[in-house]
């Protein structure tokens, strides 16, 4: 009797045990399914620094000559004039880095920073719904640093372009 007794405990305690590895399989497997593709716009991307105050300041101070690119116009937009250089450059909200950039927008233009008639500084021009700000970057396109744009620089190409493309509707 004591020996059913013992097989019964065993085979009893064999049955749960079988039965609690298999829920537990089963729980392993449905958390491993492969996750949902994730939307563009909700990947991380690296965080960028903001402009540093020293480059700030040698724009301010040696900065000769700006000239703009823009992509989907027909257009370039230059300045020489120091105090339009100055405003220009103001238009980079020095206190706003961006840190992090949105996927799936698009650069507007091509800004060239100049000193002494070299290049020194290229940086990327958005303007969009969500994306306003400009993005320094290297030789090769890089993002290095990037702040968001003050009112003044978004009203600034908003014009400009309100201008070029009502000048370029009137001729045609």
């Amino acid at each position: 009797m004591i020996m059913l007794r013992l097989k019964l405990n065993f085979i009893i305690i064999f049955v749960f045990l079988l039965i609690s590895c298999k829920n537990e399989n089963a729980s392993t497997i449905k958390d491993n399914k492969p996750l949902p593709a994730e939307p563009l716009s909700t990947l991380v991307r690296p965080e960028i620094p903001g402009v540093p105050q020293e480059i700030m300041i040698r724009l301010l101070k040696e900065c000769t000559f700006i000239d703009y690119i823009f992509h989907d116009y027909t257009f370039s937009v230059s300045q020489a004039e120091d105090s339009d250089i100055d405003q220009n450059i103001s238009f980079i909200d020095i206190n706003r880095p961006v840190g992090r950039l949105i996927f799936g927008c698009k650069p507007m233009a091509r800004k060239f920073f100049q000193i002494k008639g070299k290049i020194e500084y290229d940086v990327d021009v958005y303007l969009s719904d969500k994306c306003r700000y400009y993005v320094f970057v290297d030789k090769k396109s890089k993002p290095v640093y990037a702040n968001y744009m003050t009112d003044s620089g978004i009203q600034f190409y908003t014009n400009i372009i309100q201008q070029a493309t009502g000048a370029v509707q009137k001729q045609q």
